[in-house]
């Protein structure tokens, strides 16, 4: 073959058309195929071969695609540097070269200086005139060398391109899945709906078939919250897992150990940089490991759950929370419905009533219930316990005490009545202190029955005391066997009846020291020259002065009778 022969085979355009051809393809083994059938078809050469570097040993090569021969099925090694002196184009001395009788090959380099350039090598046997190639052919074959080491760049960048266009997508789809989970977990406020909603995406996202979530208990403890099949790892991991959610000795160790059998991962469940539990995840059902961007996700996906837990458990705590504060309004209402709005006045007596609720609501109770023929019923009544079923329990007292006192009982039945409405009628645990009196203005005497309740203070003109302290047991403990008894005493101008609750003796002060009763007399007797209104206030004022600081633990209630 002539040099003017090939020239017209070997041209600009030719060499263009295959650089098109060979760029518009990121499949490395076509643009090597295309490249040998393009070099065969101008210099008409009946063997050709495509070799490439493993990547795995030095110099060690594969044979990728061959024509008109048998391609090798093993790696072999050859060492570029062991090229005939007075070949350029470097015809190696190999077994395999020599025995398709390959006459020149050709290095597809991205540079030249190393052995690290080589990105293929182009090996073509003899052309069908059997002549040796010439220089415009050499040059040829150098110039589809060039070509096709940068159509092998050029579509190992397309490839990373589109490899870092899927990353990116992938990414871009978890962080979407990511941020409908959590718009999703938002909506959720059930503990069980939200771990029910965390299975369904582990196993839909993740393929997750095993999987359990420990939690720290209210005090730091482990908390089992799914039942899965029992996963285990090493006892190193168990103690790793234990020290995680907080040091709970060896019996958290044994449970930890049980509970993670076959697990292969576990992921912290974060909240506000807290580690408040672990997701524990078994192996996935198709076996495949996990990837960094599947345990990212799955370290978000725990930490969105757990924010969730924790929204939902402040959620219930505050809905318990208004539910309280609802009760505790509805008792003070009820409370406050139970107390006179206005005395009613007595003629020959100054009276005035008050009662201090404290933050919990109480269930203390005064009255003045008009009767026939001029006398005035006086009460005052204390539930044990606080909030709303003092309250209801109150009223129910007050209820039988309006049914019952317009009746004209003596004072001994109707507190037996009472006493035995309220038993019938509450537990074990509830009962009512409870005092009453009638008082007749006309005769100016005073009867009355006390059923276990803080006794009166009766402040004579003289300035001796009596206690008032003639009844019985305090309400709804028992039945009435022994019956109530009563006493009269006779008023005269310049006494004072005093009828308080608790609250009043026992109010505590910053040492956590009692007012009492002793107290309380001399403050009555050191105000006793003053109105109702006035005595009340100075003893309330004596009362504050002694609690200083210290909250209020009690109500506060009291009654006072002057008589003119």
């Amino acid at each position: 073959m002539t040099g003017a022969s090939t020239s017209n085979l070997i041209n600009l355009q030719s060499l263009i058309d295959l650089s098109a051809a060979l760029n518009a393809s990121d499949d490395e083994i076509f643009i090597l195929n295309t490249a040998l059938l393009s070099v065969m078809g101008k210099l008409r050469t009946f063997k050709a071969c495509a070799l490439m570097p493993t990547g795995v040993k030095a110099h060690e090569w594969r044979c990728v695609t061959t024509k008109g021969m048998k391609s090798p099925t093993e790696p072999f090694l050859l060492q570029p540097e062991e090229s005939s002196p007075n070949d350029d184009f470097g015809a190696m001395e190999h077994p395999f070269l020599k025995a398709f009788g390959g006459e020149l090959c050709q290095p597809v380099m991205s540079s030249s200086d190393s052995e690290a350039g080589y990105l293929a090598m182009l090996c073509f046997g003899a052309n069908l005139a059997n002549l040796p190639y010439n220089d415009e052919e050499r040059q040829y074959i150098s110039l589809v060398g060039s070509i096709t080491a940068n159509a092998i760049l050029n579509a190992r960048n397309i490839r990373s391109l589109r490899e870092t266009g899927s990353y990116l997508e992938r990414k871009n789809q978890l962080l979407t899945t990511l941020f409908e989970i959590n718009r999703e977990f938002t909506a959720l406020l059930q503990k069980e709906e939200i771990l029910k909603f965390l299975t369904l995406r582990l196993m839909g996202q993740l393929a997750v078939s095993r999987f359990a979530v420990l939690v720290k208990g209210q005090e730091g403890g482990v908390e089992f919250e799914i039942p899965v099949n029992r996963l285990k790892i090493t006892m190193e991991q168990a103690e790793v897992l234990v020290n995680e959610v907080k040091e709970q000795g060896e019996q958290a160790l044994e449970r930890c150990s049980e509970i993670v059998r076959d697990c292969v991962l576990i992921a912290p469940m974060k909240t506000q940089n807290e580690t408040k539990g672990l997701l524990l995840v078994g192996e996935k059902m198709n076996k495949q490991p996990f990837t960094a961007e599947e345990k990212n996700f799955l370290e978000a996906l725990g930490g969105t759950a757990m924010t969730a837990l924790e929204n939902a458990r402040l959620f219930h705590e505050e809905l318990e929370k208004k539910r309280l504060e609802d009760e505790l309004n509805l008792a003070r209402t009820i409370q406050k419905g139970l107390l006179p709005q206005e005395l009613p006045p007595i003629v020959g007596f100054d009276i005035t009533g008050m009662s201090v609720s404290s933050k919990q609501i109480g269930g203390d109770y005064y009255d003045v219930i008009p009767l026939e023929n001029d006398e005035w019923m006086l009460v005052i009544a204390d539930v044990s316990g606080k909030g709303t079923p003092a309250a209801l329990l109150m009223a129910n007292t007050q209820a039988a005490l309006r049914a019952l006192a317009p009746l004209d009982l003596p004072l001994p039945s109707m507190v037996s009545r009472i006493n035995d409405l309220l038993y019938g009628n509450t537990s074990d645990d509830k009962f009512v202190t409870f005092f009453c009196g009638k008082l007749n203005a006309r005769e100016k005497t005073f009867t009355f029955s006390n059923a276990g309740h803080n006794p009166p203070l009766l402040l004579r003109a003289d300035g001796t005391f009596e206690r008032l302290t003639e009844g019985g047991l305090i309400l709804g403990i028992m039945e009435t066997l022994v019956p109530y008894q009563e006493k009269t005493v006779s008023l005269e101008c310049g006494d004072v009846l005093l009828l308080y609750t608790d609250g009043v003796s026992e109010a505590l002060s910053v040492e956590n020291e009692e007012f009492t009763e002793e107290r309380l007399e001399a403050s009555l007797k050191a105000c006793s020259g003053g109105s109702a209104l006035e005595i009340v206030e100075s003893i309330t004022r004596d009362v504050q002065a002694h609690a200083g600081s210290a909250p209020q633990s009690d109500d506060i209630t009291m009654l006072v009778l002057c008589c003119a």
